[in-house]
């Protein structure tokens, strides 16, 4: 039997009977989770879905989906998740890009084929076949088709959980978009190769905090993820939801997607009563490759995984990354893929440096601007305005200026858009007492939301253009 199926079905053999994934509609053991993604894969075969071919699955959070995604692993498929809040013309321009021979967008689309028995074929294949078609947030920029490998992206979901300490029978909380890199790697192949379990919960939304608490309180996960907007938020509401102090204390609390604020992180960790470990990740590598522990430092990500080399740029401190797990490359405009080079560190775009045996990240290259030759890092105007509590959110934004070269903007919410005057002169007599006069914002601007991608991340090239008449 081919080493690509026997990476899945040694997994499926060792944890046989043992539970894998629950939700609200009954649970499932690993051998019966197989049992119905192999039926699935038959019937897409019985449909005409053939080794190779590029189906594109735009379909909300339920365990079918976790279903399906083992089904197109096993048979040799690309999948190509597609958020399944995407219009029409964004869904058609996906298709036409990866060049899809399916598209699912609806589960009464799916059912399960009487035939339980693994296809001949799937006994073939190679580690270095493409699996997955995942498009980048573009917080920065177009999104990009991000094509990965099956033994990559399971290898490196297998060598993360055994690095951030997960043992089997742990359970992960389900609460993020199955389509997000996050939602397949983190939430889904890790605690899969580890022998975990999963639960499948709602996703995290502002309107759905109080179901997040139930959750928590009602099935006591060992493992949850939260981007630095969830934690943010829970914090903020806590006192909307009695008797939630402490129910995360037993949890490993994981934070991901973007930049972890220390004044985030320590009211998250003071409200509710919860360990927060920092973790940091790339999709074109794979997924997270850092984590770190109770007494990681502000802005540090942990320790690098074995296996995977970080150095840093002599002229600007950019982060590079050697891994065996990276992507294959970039889906280009005609179909095929742009390959990284394995033998070049991967050019991360980000900023860090080295504390030993910890990786601090100071925010993205873009995130730096040079004003008048001097340069200015956001990321540090920003953690000034959180540590204030004067408003929700804040964001320090760059743009061209035909004198300094470069200046930015600071973007700003809160609760009572009627409070508007009054923080905005709280947050000019904050950067005047902090910084220098060449450092300081050209505008402070209140918007009424910041637009974000799936996950929560804030798409920091948008903000500009929501700003409140």
């Amino acid at each position: 039997m081919a080493v690509r199926t026997d990476l899945l079905l040694d997994i499926v053999a060792q944890y046989h009977d043992q539970p894998f994934v629950q939700s609200a509609k009954g649970a499932l053991t690993y051998r019966q989770f197989y049992g119905n993604a192999v039926r699935l894969l038959n019937f897409l075969i019985d449909r005409g879905v053939r080794r190779g071919d590029h189906v594109v699955v735009s379909l909300e959070n339920r365990t079918e989906y976790l279903e399906l995604v083992m089904a197109l692993a096993l048979g040799g498929m690309v999948m190509c998740p597609v958020d399944p809040a995407a219009s029409i013309q964004q869904l058609n321009k996906v298709k036409q890009l990866v060049n899809a021979s399916y598209t699912i967008t609806a589960y009464s689309q799916l059912a399960y084929a009487l035939d339980d028995t693994l296809p001949d074929y799937c006994h073939q294949g190679e580690l270095d076949d493409p699996f997955l078609i995942v498009f980048s947030s573009g917080t920065t920029g177009m999104p990009k088709g991000i094509v990965q490998s099956f033994g990559r992206f399971f290898q490196g979901a297998a060598r993360f959980a055994q690095h951030a300490g997960k043992q089997a029978g742990a359970l992960t909380l389900h609460n993020w978009p199955m389509f997000y890199n996050a939602g397949l790697f983190n939430l889904f192949a890790c605690p899969f190769m580890t022998g975990g379990r999963i639960w499948v919960g709602e996703r995290f939304t502002a309107k759905q905090m109080g179901q997040f608490w139930q959750t928590i309180r009602a099935q006591q996960p060992d493992i949850v993820y939260l981007s630095p907007t969830m934690m943010a938020s829970l914090s903020k509401t806590l006192r909307f939801f009695p008797d939630t102090a402490g129910l995360l204390q037993h949890a490993r609390v994981i934070s991901t997607s973007s930049i972890l604020y220390p004044a985030i992180r320590q009211a998250f960790q003071q409200q509710c009563g919860a360990t927060v470990y920092p973790c940091f990740g790339i999709t074109e590598l794979g997924g997270s490759f850092t984590v770190g522990d109770a007494h990681s430092a502000d802005f540090s990500v942990g320790q690098v995984m074995p296996g995977v080399q970080v150095s840093l740029a002599a002229e600007d401190g950019e982060l590079l990354v050697s891994t065996p797990y990276m992507a294959l490359g970039y889906l280009n405009p005609s179909g095929g893929i742009d390959r990284f080079d394995p033998a070049q560190p991967f050019c991360s775009g980000d900023l860090a440096t080295l504390a030993g045996d910890e990786l601090i990240i100071h925010g993205r290259k873009k995130d730096v601007i040079k004003k008048g030759g001097e340069n200015i890092h956001l990321v540090e105007i920003e953690e000034i305005v959180q540590g204030s509590g004067y408003c929700v959110e804040c964001y320090a934004v760059g743009k061209p200026d035909v004198f300094w070269g470069e200046t930015y903007d600071l973007f700003f919410t809160i609760d009572n858009p009627q409070d508007e005057a009054q923080v905005r002169e709280k947050l000019m007599r904050l950067m005047n007492d902090s910084l220098p006069q060449a450092l300081r914002p050209e505008h402070i601007v209140r918007v009424d939301e910041v637009p974000r991608t799936a996950s929560g991340k804030p798409m920091k090239r948008l903000i500009r253009y929501t700003e409140c008449q």
